[in-house]
């Protein structure tokens, strides 16, 4: 008979070996995966200059997580990867440094301030964030009021077929007087 110790340790076995082939699906769909973000990085940096900043975060992130599922495989560690666990954040970059925008020059950009913006500048500079944005608050909540007042008058106004036909043969009358002489 079996003891309650051997049999606790084949069912977290057989436990294990689920979370094993779920995470075979995961390596078999993250493997090309990565291939195609090393396509993208060479691309990227053959026509830019530089590698993208972005593929280099994912696909450090990606290695590493490809790196958790082979350790928790072979048994290295009993840490599930991600889904169970939180995804890997990339480390810091070793080698040549991420492409950057070239940002345009000081000279070529304009900014657009509302005259409310400026007058709230010169009064007090450290409030005319706050004043900006409380007068913006009450500019859009006026609006809506007034939207929804106009709604609520158009619905609530009665409808009424004879008030029409009178407004139509009064229109009727005012453009058959106009043709007279």
């Amino acid at each position: 008979m079996a003891t309650p110790e051997k049999t606790m340790s084949r069912e977290s076995l057989v436990l294990r070996v689920i979370w094993m082939l779920i995470f075979l699906v995961a390596w078999y769909v993250a493997v090309p995966l990565l291939g195609l973000l090393v396509a993208a990085q060479l691309l990227f940096r053959l026509f830019m200059g530089a590698p993208s900043g972005v593929f280099m975060s994912f696909g450090d992130s990606l290695s590493q997580y490809l790196a958790q599922i082979g350790r928790f495989a072979v048994f290295n560690t009993d840490a599930k990867p991600w889904p169970v666990a939180d995804w890997p954040t990339p480390h810091c970059a070793d080698g040549q440094p991420a492409h950057t925008a070239k940002e345009p020059e000081a000279a070529e950009t304009v900014v657009v301030k509302p005259a409310a913006t400026v007058a709230a500048e010169v009064i007090a500079p450290e409030t005319a964030s706050e004043a900006s944005e409380a007068s913006e608050a009450s500019e859009a909540s006026e609006a809506s009021e007034a939207s929804e007042v106009a709604e609520v008058a158009e619905i609530n106004k009665p409808y009424d077929l004879a008030d029409q036909s009178e407004s139509a043969s009064a229109d009727k009358k005012d453009a058959t007087d106009e043709s007279k002489p």
